[in-house]
């Protein structure tokens, strides 16, 4: 268990990069879209070679429509969270990026829930208290003060984009998390299930890029310099984070019967890393009640892991 939950920190603290790609992409003139297919691309090919050699390890499973659902459950997370990513892209472009990745990573409430109502996770009132305190802390960050330097209807759109992304979220979260409570799926290689995440990414990018006409930049974004650094970052860390701790980390608090608190754990980890990067990196400048609800919302996840 104690290799579950320093896994799962580490992947979170990852995330950050993610956000932070996907909030400076569009200002260094680069389509979000088109990073995640690439992206998506290298995830998928880097999987299949290494299947192809051998080294996918533990794929036996013993029902082939367990194995075609619990792929089917990892595409659909990955779709979601192409989805999601575009949506929080848009958002952090008009808005403050720090508060607006508080929003939707506070979606960890989503399959949470759904451990304590379908999987016996054991609902201890703390653990409710806490998720009570994410609540607040969500409907407080709709009220906080726009500190982006956008009109008002910018700043409402923010907010829209901000929630839809949460939703979104939450449901990528649970199919993402749902396959581990089940032994099928923790016969399946970590390789094949990252390959069927990346594949719905794939597909949802593949989609976007050929009806808005933006497969015509791709070569002028090949060409630029941080279109190699944001897809190497990227995927550095996704495919060695994905095939070494996710999910071996996801299965091994499955198996302790805490699989709740995966989420919350990386969620946790990726917002306090993502703050430092707003402040130091990025020097974004916060509201009081901002920084209230950030640390309220961290707060809430912690107390939803005890």
């Amino acid at each position: 268990m104690l290799f579950g939950i320093i896994a799962l920190i580490v992947v979170g603290m990852s995330w950050t990069i993610v956000g932070g790609i996907m909030g400076q992409a569009p200002k260094k003139k680069i389509d979000p879209e088109i990073i995640q297919i690439s992206g998506a691309f290298v995830g998928v090919s880097v999987g299949l070679i290494i299947a192809g050699l051998g080294g996918g390890g533990g794929t036996q499973c013993p029902s082939t429509l367990g194995a075609l659902l619990v792929c089917l459950s990892y595409f659909s997370s990955g779709l979601l969270n192409f989805i999601m990513l575009q949506l929080m892209s848009k958002a952090m472009q008009t808005g403050p990026n720090g508060i607006i990745w508080t929003i939707i990573q506070s979606a960890m409430i989503v399959p949470f829930l759904v451990g304590m109502i379908f999987f016996g996770v054991e609902p201890k009132l703390i653990r409710i208290a806490g998720v009570l305190l994410i609540l607040i802390c969500l409907a407080l960050s709709g009220y906080s003060k726009d500190n982006s330097t956008g009109s008002s209807g910018n700043g409402r759109q923010w907010k829209t984009l901000a929630f839809l992304a949460f939703l979104i979220t939450g449901g990528s979260q649970t199919l993402s998390n749902l396959p581990s409570y089940f032994e099928v799926a923790r016969n399946i290689s970590p390789v094949i299930r990252s390959v069927t995440m990346a594949s719905g990414i794939l597909v949802g990018s593949s989609i976007l890029i050929i009806s808005n006409g933006k497969w015509k930049r791709c070569g002028d974004t090949f060409h630029s310099k941080w279109f190699w650094i944001f897809l190497f970052l990227w995927q550095f860390f996704n495919l060695a984070g994905a095939y070494l701790l996710l999910y071996p980390g996801m299965d091994a608090l499955a198996k302790h019967g805490v699989g709740a608190i995966a989420y919350p754990l990386m969620v946790a980890s990726c917002m306090v890393g993502f703050f430092l990067y707003s402040k130091l990196i990025i020097r974004e400048k916060n509201t009081i009640l901002q920084y209230i609800t950030l640390a309220g919302a961290i707060i809430g996840i912690v107390m939803s892991c005890c």
